[in-house]
């Protein structure tokens, strides 16, 4: 590999990191994540760009670690960020804007039909539940004497098998 291709890859290294980064960063920035989810999105953040470097530096020289790969992947890094970044954070902020405009479209499908749904069972419903009640107060006037009855007679049986109480 010449070493053109060599310095190529290694700036593209750095550029290929800068770009994870700035999704990282502006979802984070959209979904406002606290301290405890910005540790474990950092954690992994550093994961990926330490397996993206790891591709990048094994395609350029396999793996034989110079000076030059580091200098290389931060002039590639801050030449995204200067040139590249900002219309990277509007396409993903776009990108964005265009999942939550489908995720509220598919929310709308997903509640209109539900709604009607709602307002053709409401009638049954009401009067299942008007039928129900009538159905319970009903049992409850036929059983409600025996149920009582048989529970004090329950509670006076179970007394009888148990030996008298004495104080002392």
């Amino acid at each position: 590999m010449s070493e053109f291709e060599t310095f190529f890859w290694v700036i593209f290294a750095g550029a290929a990191v800068g770009l994870v980064f700035d999704f990282y960063r502006s979802f984070r920035r959209w979904q406002n994540w606290g301290q405890i989810l910005t540790f474990f999105g950092d954690v992994t953040f550093s994961l990926i760009a330490m397996v993206i470097l790891f591709y990048y530096f094994e395609r350029a020289n396999a793996l034989d670690f110079r000076m030059y790969i580091i200098w290389g992947s931060l002039l590639g890094l801050g030449l995204y960020l200067k040139v590249l970044s900002r219309f990277a954070l509007r396409a993903f902020f776009g990108f964005y804007r265009f999942i939550a405009f489908l995720v509220e479209l598919i929310h709308r499908g997903i509640r209109i039909p539900i709604r009607g749904l709602v307002l053709i069972m409401r009638p049954p419903f009401a009067i299942l539940q008007w039928l129900s009640l009538l159905l319970f107060r009903i049992g409850e006037v036929i059983f409600f004497k025996r149920v009582v009855n048989t529970k004090i007679k329950l509670r006076e049986w179970l007394k009888s098998l148990l030996p008298p109480r004495t104080n002392g």
